[in-house]
């Protein structure tokens, strides 16, 4: 069973910049946390103090209740993979990992086996200077798993991953969660991860502007429909009499209406003997919450 990770009041400032201030959210076993926040936000940062390589000026992060430093054999307790990555570039995908076992307490088998759960076992005698982005970014995560952690940190993960390689490393995700794990994984687009995590932390200038379940961010987006109309004045008149948020579309024949379903509408259009040429419903818009959120830095917890 992987460890809660509960972050206390985290602070970290270079100069007059607050890289973080005053950060505080949990990460529950069993699932994937997407930390997310745009690019500066100081989610590398939050990471790296969580781990020990940068000191806080204020605050604690602790796994079950240890911090890091205090960690038995931490490299069998957390696995990460923080951004940049530092290869050298003369060794093989299999070297640069035996250089690492002994840390994780791990021999040339579990090498060999985690490059095969990371689809690097073709390329084990290969060159780290000769590997793409994405399969640098496999041999990281190679890196975080090769002392059989309960916790996971992944900085970026799928950075430099094609469609297929996206799909392999969520369904890889997931079934560690599944088996009790702790992952917490960041990025700074919410479409990149929001197949894979159930659990989303959103930070922007380094303070907390979200924490809770995916389900309930998308709620925050809720939906939208657009209706096509010979008579957009009169549609935007029905929602307006009606308490519906309307919003203009691209098309001047259009009308985008928040807070209403199709049939709603449809049937108040019929009612009021306004003619409808087409009625679109449109998915919650995660990335416009998201945007939101860290732009106008809006708490909520």
């Amino acid at each position: 069973m992987g460890f809660m990770i509960t972050i206390e009041h985290l602070s970290k400032s270079y100069g007059s910049l607050a890289a973080v201030d005053d950060l505080s959210f949990t990460v529950k076993p069993g699932r994937v946390t997407g930390f997310l926040g745009p690019n500066g936000a100081g989610k590398t940062t939050t990471l790296r103090m969580a781990t020990n390589l940068i000191h806080p000026d204020r605050g604690r992060v602790t796994f079950g209740g240890q911090p890091y430093r205090q960690l038995t054999k931490p490299f069998t307790h957390v696995g990460m993979a923080l951004e940049p990555a530092v290869f050298h570039p003369g060794r093989t995908a299999l070297n640069h990992l035996l250089m690492l076992a002994p840390h994780a307490g791990a021999g040339r088998q579990r090498c060999e086996q985690v490059l095969g759960l990371v689809g690097l076992a073709d390329a084990a005698g290969k060159r780290v200077g000769k590997f793409s982005l994405g399969m640098r970014g496999r041999l990281n995560l190679a890196a975080a798993l090769l002392g059989d952690p309960d916790t996971l940190l992944l900085d970026e993960p799928v950075n430099g991953l094609d469609p297929e390689g996206i799909r392999w490393i969520r369904e890889l995700l997931r079934g560690l969660a599944a088996e009790g794990r702790t992952i917490l994984i960041s990025s700074h687009l919410l479409s990149e991860v929001q197949q894979t995590v159930e659990a989303v932390v959103i930070i922007a200038h380094g303070r907390l502007v979200y924490e809770g379940g995916l389900a309930e961010l998308e709620g925050l987006a809720g939906s939208a429909v657009d209706v096509r109309s010979e008579s957009p004045a009169a549609v935007r008149g029905l929602a307006h009499a009606h308490g519906w948020t309307v919003r203009e579309a691209s098309d001047p024949a259009v009308v985008r209406i928040e807070g209403a379903t199709p049939t709603e509408i449809g049937q108040a259009a019929m009612t009021a003997g306004i003619p409808l040429a087409g009625l679109t419903e449109h998915g919650a818009d995660l990335e416009s919450v998201f945007f939101a959120l860290t732009e106008g830095q809006g708490g909520m917890r």
